[in-house]
């Protein structure tokens, strides 16, 4: 008697699950037939058409996507790629606030897991790669339109939409990413000149998420963070940057040289208030960790390229600059103040370090008579005679030659 029961339940447990199989590959046939209604009625302009139709579709999918029996489905998998990325399209038009939702990193992932899962099946793979080829055609078009009109802004999101959805399928669209970078650098600097910082901050964060590995716009970034004195920020921007550029000596140049131009002016701001004014000790440390920050990146960048002529400048400025302002330190002392000896200490050794990255950048502007002027000086500062003269009659030589309409120096 229990064999018999037991013999009923298996069979009525095999009927189950087959209804429910059956039932499930109605709702991935059924969610076909909805996305195919979608992209007509999108295209024709008929939003509200077109939303209905992806709703509906995503009511047969996601059941289907859940179910143990179409969970791995090719069929199932490729469908449910296109209804939320037509979820995704949607949510960027006007009018469909609803949608936003979708604009997360777990939407974007599961579109690219189940698209992948598609396009490495054999029945599907011509599907995906028709699906893409349409969107990027769409997508490059619009961007191309948008920017025509000055609209950087969405032509970025037209380029850089068309370059990630070939990504999903493992092609590098290097002419997409460089227009898509192009338009972003333009709606940066409209961003700038119409005063809307923090949007064009909030803009160069979203682009990071894409292009992480951008120099050019982290650098946007931290002038900008720079500008609204918030340093925090802009050391974000740069930190995020050098950790995707290691070897980037452009990066680590730039960085150095706005933590130059920071720590200058956090200095002129020091030299106008007293030493026993509230705030001082902090102030001067400040000065203090900017000029470190920017010694240490220009030397990075000449670690990473030891030719590198902007890092080499900046350094030799940096140095020749702390080593002026030592020096003038020291001569406001009383000669029997004991912090006397160590600032002028201090001061030559600064002017010793300016040397070997301005014979970096001399070696490549050999003819800079502002440069060779400065390195005849320091040599002298620092008692080099015969390096010195060397210099000096160079600086001369390279002097006469401008007047005569030689080669211009600096």
């Amino acid at each position: 008697m229990k064999l018999i029961n037991i013999k009923v339940a298996l069979v009525g447990a095999s009927m189950l699950l087959g209804v429910q199989m059956k039932a499930q590959n109605s709702n991935v046939v059924s969610a076909a037939l909805e996305f195919k209604k979608y992209t007509p009625a999108l295209f024709t302009g008929n939003v509200d058409e077109a939303k209905e139709a992806i709703m509906n579709a995503k009511e047969f999918i996601d059941p289907a996507m859940k179910h143990e029996s179409t969970k791995d489905d090719e069929k199932a998998h490729y469908y449910n790629a296109v209804i939320y990325f037509g979820l995704l399209e949607l949510s960027g038009l006007e009018g469909n606030e609803d949608l936003k939702d979708f604009q997360n990193e777990e939407t974007m992932d599961m579109i690219k897991e189940s698209m992948l899962i598609a396009y490495n099946s054999r029945k599907y793979k011509r599907d995906v790669e028709d699906f893409i080829d349409q969107r990027v055609q769409l997508a490059n078009m619009s961007g191309k339109a948008a920017f025509d009109k000055g609209d950087y802004k969405t032509a970025y999101q037209g380029f850089a939409g068309a370059y990630e959805l070939q990504k999903m399928i493992g092609v590098e669209d290097e002419e997409m990413k460089t227009n898509a970078l192009i338009s972003a650098k333009n709606a940066v600097a409209t961003m700038k000149k119409s005063g809307e910082a923090e949007e064009a901050l909030e803009f160069i964060e979203s682009t990071r998420e894409m292009f992480p590995k951008n120099a050019v716009l982290a650098i946007e970034g931290v002038n900008i963070a720079l500008d609204n004195g918030d340093m925090d920020r802009a050391e974000e921007f740069f930190n995020t940057a050098a950790e995707a550029n290691p070897e980037n000596e452009v990066l680590f140049s730039s960085m150095g040289s706005i933590y130059l131009s920071s720590a200058d002016k956090a200095y002129a701001e020091l030299n106008e208030m007293e030493v026993t004014d509230d705030g001082y000790p902090e102030k001067a440390a400040k000065v203090e960790e900017l000029y470190k920050k920017a010694e240490d990146n220009l030397k990075k960048a000449l670690e990473i390229n030891p030719e590198f002529l902007d890092a080499a400048y900046n350094l030799g400025v940096l140095y020749l600059g702390r080593g002026e302002k030592l020096s003038l330190k020291a001569s406001q002392m009383d000669f029997n103040d004991p912090q006397y000896e160590p600032t002028m200490k201090k001061s030559e050794e600064m002017y010793k370090n300016a040397i070997a990255p301005l014979e970096v950048y001399i070696k490549q502007e050999p003819n800079s008579v502002g440069v060779l002027t400065v390195l005849f000086q320091v040599h002298r500062k620092v008692g080099n005679v015969e390096k010195f003269k060397e210099y000096k009659q160079r600086a001369e030589e390279a002097a006469a030659a401008q007047e005569g309409g030689g080669e211009d120096g600096e």
